[in-house]
């Protein structure tokens, strides 16, 4: 920051963020840290669940996804390995938690999807999971 502005620039920037810190609200959101993440290929086999029922939400899509990896040993290419989802309980609780936009999660309910998925916490504990479709 120093080299392109001045120390007067430099005091007004920093208060400006200042004043801005402290109108923050005190949200969960704002409280979250990012805590890891991981690409994930999202198939065909991820669309139907362990009975071959059609899936309805690209959030249910995501935790099918985690359990063909997991469970099932379903891997395509361009998947990764997550450390939070390999027991049901946490797959389980990670739908209510996912955090997507109506684009993406019809994108991701229609066809194959190479997402990221972001994994929020505070406290040790997960408070949201981010999914989005890179580019």
């Amino acid at each position: 920051m120093s080299v392109f502005f001045g120390k007067a620039a430099r005091r007004t920037a920093a208060a400006a963020f200042a004043a801005g810190a402290l109108l923050l609200p005190a949200t969960a959101e704002a409280q979250d840290r990012m805590i890891g993440g991981y690409m994930a290929y999202l198939g065909p086999e991820d669309r139907v669940n362990s009975r071959g029922a059609r899936l309805a939400s690209a959030a249910a899509i995501v935790r099918q996804d985690r359990a063909n990896f997991h469970r099932f040993g379903i891997r395509h290419a361009g998947d990764e390995n997550d450390r939070w989802f390999g027991s049901p309980g946490h797959r389980q609780a990670m739908e209510s938690l996912i955090v997507i936009s109506a684009d993406e999660a019809r994108i991701i309910e229609r066809q194959d999807a190479l997402v990221y998925v972001s994994i929020f916490a505070r406290g040790g504990q997960i408070t949201s999971i981010r999914v989005e479709i890179p580019g």
